[in-house]
């Protein structure tokens, strides 16, 4: 039985529904950025999402949306790229604009009645690291697993969970699950988007081998608190996370052979390794999850290498991932 604990983790927020909230305190007469309503969600690093969100949602008669600009005064984004159309809107709400550009300083609102809700999944993640058992690995396992994430345009999401032969890299189990996303893609909070699927197909597939990998980081990321450190913490199981694109820290990989790591640091921290299946593949990164070690970790990884750039296990789940989201 997996020993995941629902207390182990966050109640996601609805954040569309918590944009639609903040949007509709926006007096008349007056604006806000999309930084400041990413401040009010708790993180001003959001700011791009909520003008992804302001140009994407159902707009109505009475949608306010017209009242966020660029920090600029500019009017930014708006319906069909009309930005005329923003400027005149708020004109009719009594905000006038010289050369295309309202004075933020004067029409400006910020006094937002939120509970932050990004602001609490960050505090999970700065209280995560705590939580991380390292390990060393006592023994190579005879059957290793990954889990990945893919997925659609509509919002549905397909995770893969793969078993493999440690030593072959035959594929021995699986099983896929697909199902609505609710939480959006934001940079920093890839953990609170993939978890849900990634607890599901893991419940679909019985006793879990003696390591997963996990698709995404685990260590390396800027709080130390990656999908794969997320992942481990919650069902207490050894995890390995690999990413195929360097999140964070600083790393030499002229000259990095197959079969050869180099350390990935970060503020004076090893964070995680660098890897690559050949002398010609591209590097992977590699980092602790929970309940291992970084050497072993990487010994494990290396030992997954059977002619792709990716760990075979990790090569199975994005596969299968993918074809999870194709139906």
């Amino acid at each position: 039985m997996i020993g995941f604990m629902p207390a182990a983790l966050p109640p996601l927020p609805d954040l569309p529904a918590a944009l639609t909230s903040l949007l509709q305190q926006i007096p008349r007469g007056s604006v806000t950025t999309y930084g400041d309503l990413a401040e009010a969600l708790g993180d001003r690093t959001a700011a791009r999402w909520v003008g992804e969100f302001l140009v994407d949602h159902r707009h109505d008669a009475g949608c306010p949306c017209h009242r966020v600009v660029l920090k600029s005064g500019q009017a930014g984004n708006y319906i069909a790229g009309d930005a005329d159309a923003k400027l005149r809107r708020l004109a009719d709400d009594g905000v006038p604009n010289i050369g295309g550009a309202v004075d933020v300083a004067t029409y400006g609102f910020t006094a937002f009645r939120s509970d932050r809700p990004l602001a609490r999944l960050i505090d999970f993640q700065d209280e995560l690291p705590a939580r991380i058992r390292i390990e060393p690995l006592q023994e190579i396992p005879e059957l290793v697993g990954a889990v990945d994430v893919a997925y659609t345009a509509d919002g549905q999401g397909g995770a893969a969970f793969a078993v493999v032969e440690t030593a072959t890299g035959r594929l021995v189990r699986s099983a896929t699950v697909r199902k609505p996303v609710n939480f959006p893609y934001l940079t920093g909070y890839l953990s609170f988007r993939e978890i849900g699927l990634l607890l599901d197909v893991i419940a679909e597939v019985g006793p879990l081998p003696p390591v997963l990998f996990v698709d995404g980081n685990g260590m390396l990321h800027p709080r130390r608190a990656g999908i794969a450190a997320t992942l481990g913490v919650a069902i207490d199981h050894p995890t390995i996370g690999v990413g195929k694109k360097l999140l964070c820290g600083k790393v030499d990989l002229v000259g990095l052979r197959g079969g050869e790591s180099r350390a990935i640091v970060d503020r004076h921290e090893t964070i995680g390794a660098a890897i690559r299946a050949s002398d010609k593949s591209k590097p992977v990164f590699v980092s602790v999850g929970n309940r291992i070690d970084l050497a072993g970790a990487v010994d494990l990884a290396q030992r997954q290498f059977f002619g792709h750039r990716l760990p075979e296990v990790i090569y199975h789940a994005d596969r299968l991932s993918k074809v999870a989201v194709r139906g």
